[in-house]
Formats: C-alpha cells, structure tokens, sequence
C-alpha cells in the first residue's frame, strides 16, 4: 500500500491529479490511499503525516511549497517530494529539499506515469530499508563479553549520571537483559534514532515497536512506565502517530 498526498490550493488541479493517478494505479495493479489538502497549512495542520509520497504545488497562499518542503525535511527526510506546477522557472528550487523532480501544469497523462514509475521505485526503497533495519544488530560490551543485540530487541535506553543503560529482550529466556555502557544520550540517539527509537523524556529513548500503551504522563513498555517528559511530549505523540498510521492501525488520539 502506498500513501499518496495531494497539496494544491487549486481544485481542478487536484482532481486532475486524483484521476491521472486513479489510471496509473489502475494500470500498475497498484494498491495506494490518497489525501488532498487545499493548502500547505492545511497539511500542516493535520495529524497524519504518515505519507510515502507527497505533489506539492509551489504557489501557494500563506506559504508556498518549497516553504512546506522545508518544513517536512526538518523532521521526515524519506517521504518523497515531487513538485507539480506551473511556475517552471522555480521548481528548481525544489531540488533543495531534496525532491525527486517536478512537473509542469497542466500535468500530460505521459510525464505524470514517468513521474510516478521513478516515485514508486524511491517509495519500494524506502520500505526495504525498513525491512532490513528491522534486522540491524549492534554490538554491546557487557562486561568481558561482547553481544550481538537485534535492534529490535532494544525496548528501551536510560541515561543515568555517565551511562547509558540498554534494556534488552532476552528472546532465548524471555527476561530482561539490562547492559551498562559509559556513554552519553545523545550517542545512544545519534546511533539508534534512524531505526524507530524516539526520545520521551530527557533520560529515556524508546523503541517504537516496544510501546503497549501510551498515557499523558507516561509510555509504557509492557507493565513498565516511563515518564513522559514536557519538552518531548510533542514530538513523540507525532511519531506514535505516524508509527500508528504506518501499521495501518487507527490512532484513538
């Protein structure tokens, strides 16, 4: 399933879009969901952000898309931009937030298909690399020995005074395996953030794919509670949502 979302403040162009990419699919044999949104602060304001691909008009109202691709790219650098306009002169600047090209209005059925094969093939790459993260293994000291940890397995990380704690499932026993390192959080996000681990307060980092349970003051991770921190609440109440909205699981919030 691929998620599709349509920013243009302009109808006709919208539904243009909608019904250019209904016959693609159609032809492809492809299973995709679509969103409209008539303005950049429209999408903005919205609480799914959980897209694979977003067409994004440039002159807009109130703030243009190459202003919203900024504003993406400062929290989601895989979702894959493709401007769409009729202001050709500019769409170079789309090549900034890293967009995979633009097309120009009034949109013909031959580039939008081209357009849509190269965004298709980005998208099936990103969801591999999901894939395989899924299976990244680090190494950890854990006094004299060294072990292989599944990313996956790490439900949780603890800063306390100079060390980290890595709390592990033990697959093999079904317990809690705890490591110490020295270390500082801010190395224990640079190293695991790019595989689903999200800050919820200033001492804890967690795996997404651990949480059972989500409260305004707390997270849990099975019949654990960690303390939802205020500085953070924002930003990881976002990426549960897009966790949530990922798995194709309704978020209640």
């Amino acid at each position: 399933m691929i998620r599709i979302g349509i920013v243009d403040d302009d109808r006709d162009s919208r539904e243009h879009l909608k019904q250019g990419i209904a016959e693609y699919a159609s032809e492809k044999q492809l299973e995709y969901e679509l969103e409209e949104f008539k303005s950049a602060l429209a999408y903005l304001r919205a609480t799914d952000h959980a897209f694979d691909m977003l067409i994004l008009d440039i002159d807009m109202p109130g703030m243009t898309g190459i202003e919203l691709g900024e504003k993406i790219r400062e929290t989601n650098h895989e979702v894959v931009l493709v401007y769409c306009t009729n202001l050709q002169q500019f769409a170079i600047n789309g090549y900034s937030v890293g967009a995979l090209g633009f097309m120009v209005k009034p949109v013909q059925s031959y580039t939008l298909h081209l357009t849509m094969d190269r965004a298709i093939s980005a998208v099936r790459i990103n969801q591999s690399r999901h894939q395989e993260d899924a299976d990244i293994k680090f190494v950890f000291k854990d006094g004299t020995i060294s072990r292989l940890v599944s990313a996956s397995d790490i439900d949780y990380v603890e800063v306390r005074q100079h060390y980290i704690f890595y709390n592990i499932k033990d697959n093999s026993t079904g317990e809690r395996l705890v490591i110490k390192n020295r270390g500082t959080m801010q190395e224990a996000e640079e190293r695991l953030s790019p595989y689903g681990f999200y800050r919820c307060s200033s001492s804890f980092l967690v795996n997404m794919k651990s949480v059972t349970a989500v409260s305004r003051m707390n997270v849990y991770i099975g019949a654990e509670l960690l303390p939802m921190g205020r500085t953070f609440k924002e930003s990881f109440m976002d990426a549960f949502s897009r966790y949530l909205a990922k798995k194709g699981w309704e978020d209640p919030c």
